[in-house]
């Protein structure tokens, strides 16, 4: 997917955003919201229809899910189990550790990537060059509001041209409602 992230000083500022990305044609699903906690998101979700993902809550499931993967995976390395809880967390043997395939192992695989913010925006699928810019942004307070799209730039990039594509709209509508930052996605 592509994305287009714009980085906002107030909460009034993305709420603008929303709304003006909303008329644009935009969908709720199509962004994502990132604030620091609860007293950083309340405002937003109540004057909007789009929900905020916050950093602390992503970091306490983040700290959950892993918990609950290392204690199965202690079981099944000391051989503690049965297959069918095997087969369901994506084990593939009895004596070993957990591997990839399941839903749970997923979150092993942030376990050694950045920090423990970044790790619980890596956690909504964001790359860790998204992830880091947005940690950085929201750990200082700001907000960031993520817009993702299957539209492929390129069919409609030329050179010197507008840019007429879904982020290209969406880039204008983070200009018009002042965002501090724009960056593109990967």
């Amino acid at each position: 997917m592509a994305k287009k992230i714009g980085i906002f000083e107030s909460q009034q500022q993305v709420i603008g955003a929303i709304t003006q990305l909303e008329d644009a044609g935009f969908k709720p699903g199509d962004m994502k919201i990132l604030a620091k906690d609860s007293e950083h998101s309340r405002r937003i979700e109540a004057e909007s229809d789009v929900h905020v993902d916050e950093m602390r809550d992503l970091e306490e499931t983040r700290n959950d899910a892993t918990t609950h993967t290392e204690t199965i995976g202690t079981a099944y390395s000391s051989g503690i189990g049965d297959s069918s809880i095997a087969m369901s967390y994506g084990f593939t043997g009895f004596g070993g550790g957990p591997t990839a395939g399941g839903g749970f192992p997923l979150a092993i695989s942030y376990a050694f990537i950045g920090n423990e913010h970044e790790r619980a925006f890596r956690s909504l699928g964001l790359d860790s060059k998204e992830a880091e810019l947005c940690c950085r942004e929201v750990e200082r307070g700001a907000y960031a509001l993520i817009v993702e799209t299957t539209e492929s730039k390129s069919l409609l990039d030329k050179d010197g041209g507008p840019d007429l594509s879904t982020l290209g709209v969406a880039e204008a509508v983070f200009r018009s409602c002042n965002a501090s930052l724009i960056a593109d996605g990967s």
